[in-house]
């Protein structure tokens, strides 16, 4: 069995060897190891040579399942090594059952469940036995070895541990050693490679006997390249060194330029396309985007060239539609939605045409899902909003379809959530407010039960988190203050230990930041400003090291000019023009690159931001300065507001027109949000303020002698979704 080979081939690291354990000096191996399996005849009793064996044993290891707790042999031979002294030194190995279970699940025999009395007989005193557990989701297997190895040469298991894995970064750093000449034999193989290939065709008498001879060097170095990129890269990638192969990757890529796709065979055409592809996706996580874009592009020649040769291969039109999503997710990523456009519809088109090949393939369903869902998600930014729903409704009949083939699959139920909340946007967007709050509310209870059925996986709880803090805003905005803010509440309070579970985890710091940026704004409706002004403290030291680390990060942005208006609105009406001040100097530091945003949304969060700018400019003297915001707040407007039915670009627009004076403009505006149940977080004017203070508190008196505030209920937790393309 492989356990028995495992441990008998198994070496003690260098440093413990001869060191004294509980049993003696530590030695070099394990072996010999006897198995009764297959070293010792089998017989209707336990013969002299399994008694001999037992005997001349230190230890007894016991594999353990419920047919072993049923056998007569096994519980034996337990019995008679504890009888010859060995109680102490009978390891176990569970390979299935319950241990202890006493049913039929039970997996350890009698003989190991209590301990020998003096008599020699087995008695009713429960035993301890050391046990490695080989179960799914248990030990594992090199986990086990080591437990059992451990216990076998009587020293400590963490010890022991220590010593592995000192041992393994030692042979990783010469792996790493090892892989930067590998790298620059590749490289010269692979130059060597094609300058004879290219001199082959010159010299057309060597030309057969050339062109062989560097089709194998060839080979070979995109061999030893495929042993670096897939191999090698993971272990670095263990122990942190993955910027070692950064220099493959450049090489690679420009290697794999200079070669002619015609030229290629299949599998060098395929081998190619799915390195080009791993090189595209470490340099989009490193954010060099261009770099990113042209190996995608690369990958997308090479499978476009296979299909080609292959027009019915539904693999190979998959590989090409794989090939087009990321260069159309870069393109996105970059903003410039016009080749995310071509991109992603090739994407789609693709993966319609591979679904038509087999429709009963549900990877392949799923894939148009996605392919039908990024369309919606860029015809929402473009403003096309009745496209964009009309897309969102068939993206989401298409993941309802495959998640009928797989109900219980909570992948498929979150795809099915989250298109229900990309609906719920496209209806804020259309005004229909109420509309879009019922069908977060839908994702919401969705997300809940997915939660529900895995609460021990945190994704799922940031999932319920995000959803309700979209929902928080959607509250808010109808002028439900209260209970914003105890959504918002519950998915801070959901968050905040997700972030001491793993502090490294930057998306969870974002989440948490965004979670407490959208309670500060609730407690803001609700009339709570000390609970606002205490979460925009806690904020801001995340804002402060994501900024720094990561200020091009969409999310990230979004969430730099949230607080920066609610910081700066927040201090005008406390009349702190000092605090206001800072808050505008803060968001001046930021780029300008939002300056002419892509979609309603940036532009209305960034024109926002201007505008609060402006407004604490004009309070602090500083009338130039307060001109500049304007106008700026004013050029991103313009061109949406006329036709716009989005709120997130209709407040500004209202307060830009009544800093201007222009009443007639403000108050059509305003009705026009009024009339889709809006309510602003920041009172219109000085008179609104008035008012709605004197509202506050007459609400806050008729309160006090009627029923307490109720509370949203838990089954009916909103949602949302974060603006990102999706694909499997």
């Amino acid at each position: 069995m492989r356990l028995h080979r495992s441990l008998e081939n198994y070496r003690v690291p260098k440093r413990l060897r001869a060191t004294p354990g509980e049993f003696g000096p530590v030695p070099e191996r394990l072996s010999p190891i006897f198995c009764d399996r297959e070293e010792l005849a089998s017989s209707s009793d336990l013969g002299s040579r399994v008694q001999d064996a037992l005997a001349d044993s230190d230890a007894l290891l016991v594999v353990c399942s419920p047919d072993a707790a049923r056998s007569r042999w096994v519980n034996e031979e337990v019995l008679s090594f504890k009888r010859l002294g060995g109680g102490r030194r009978v390891y176990c190995v569970i390979v299935a059952g319950e241990p202890n279970a006493g049913d039929a699940r039970e997996c350890f025999p009698p003989a190991l469940r209590f301990e020998v009395e003096a008599d020699g007989q087995l008695g009713t005193r429960p035993a301890e036995p050391i046990a490695a557990d080989l179960r799914p989701g248990k030990d594992g297997a090199s986990r086990a070895r080591l437990k059992l190895a451990a216990g076998l040469l009587g020293i400590g298991f963490d010890t022991l541990r220590q010593r592995e894995a000192q041992r393994r970064h030692r042979r990783m750093a010469v792996i790493a050693t090892a892989s930067l000449a590998g790298m620059t034999l590749a490289l010269v193989l692979a130059a060597t490679a094609w300058i004879e290939r290219n001199n082959s065709r010159r010299q057309q008498a060597l030309a057969e006997a050339a062109s062989r001879d560097a089709l194998r060097r060839q080979s070979q170095a995109e061999g030893l390249l495929g042993f670096l990129l897939d191999d090698l890269r993971p272990k670095l990638e263990k122990v942190g060194r993955l910027d070692l192969l950064d220099t493959v990757d450049d090489k690679a890529a420009s290697y794999f330029a200079h070669l002619d796709p015609s030229d290629l065979n299949d599998n060098t055409l395929a081998r190619q396309a799915q390195t080009l592809t791993g090189i595209g996706q470490v340099r989009l996580s490193q954010g060099r985007f261009r770099e990113a874009l042209a190996s995608f592009q690369s990958a997308a020649t090479r499978s476009a060239a296979l299909v080609e040769r292959h027009p019915g291969d539904g693999a190979r039109l998959f590989d090409r539609g794989q090939a087009e999503y990321w260069v159309g997710y870069v393109y996105w990523q970059s903003r410039d939605l016009e080749q995310a456009q071509t991109w992603l519809t090739r994407y789609r088109d693709t993966s319609r045409a591979v679904y038509e090949l087999d429709p009963k393939n549900t990877d392949w369903e799923h894939e148009l899902a996605y392919g039908d869902h990024n369309l919606a998600v860029l015809e929402l930014e473009r403003g096309q909003l009745d496209l964009a729903v009309a897309a969102f409704e068939r993206a989401r009949a298409t993941f309802e379809s495959v998640l009928a083939k797989s109900p219980d699959d909570p992948q498929l139920m979150f795809d099915v959530a989250d298109e229900v909340s990309w609906q719920g946007n496209a209806q804020e967007q259309l005004g229909q407010l109420e509309r879009a709050t019922d069908l977060l509310a839908e994702k919401s209870e969705r997300v809940r039960a997915i939660s529900g059925r895995n609460p021990n996986e945190p994704k799922w709880k940031v999932e319920w988190s995000t959803a309700q803090l979209m929902q928080s805003e959607l509250l808010r905005i109808r002028g439900r203050g209260s209970e914003a803010y105890a959504v918002a509440n519950e998915a801070v309070l959901r968050l905040k230990p997700l972030t001491t579970l793993d502090p490294s985890n930057r998306e969870w710091s974002q989440d948490y930041l965004y979670a407490l940026l959208m309670r500060a704004a609730a407690a803001v409706a609700s009339d709570r400003r000390a609970d606002a002004r205490a979460d925009i403290a806690l904020a801001q030291p995340l804002l402060e090291s994501l900024a720094e680390a990561e200020a091009e990060n969409r999310r990230v942005r979004r969430d730099l000019l949230d607080a920066a208006s609610l910081r700066i609105l927040l201090a005008l009406q406390d009349g702190d023009d000092a605090a206001a001040r800072a808050a505008a100097d803060a968001l001046h530091a930021l780029d300008r690159k939002e300056a002419t945003p892509n979609s309603a949304e940036d532009a209305g969060r960034y024109a926002s931001s201007q505008v609060a700018a402006g407004m604490a400019a004009a309070a602090a003297g500083r009338q130039a300065d307060a001109d500049g915001y304007f106008s700026t707040a004013r050029r991103v407007l313009e061109p949406l507001a006329p036709k716009s039915r989005y709120w997130r670009v209709l407040d500004p627009w209202a307060r830009l027109a009544l800093l201007s004076g222009n009443v007639t403009e403000t108050e059509r505006v305003r009705t026009q949000l009024s009339g889709y149940g809006y309510v602003p977080l920041f009172a219109w004017s000085a008179s609104d303020a008035t008012d709605a203070s004197r509202k506050t508190r007459a609400a806050a008196k008729h309160a006090a002698s009627g029923p307490p505030p109720r509370r949203l209920d838990a089954a009916a937790k909103p949602a949302g979704a974060d603006p990102l393309p999706r694909r499997p």
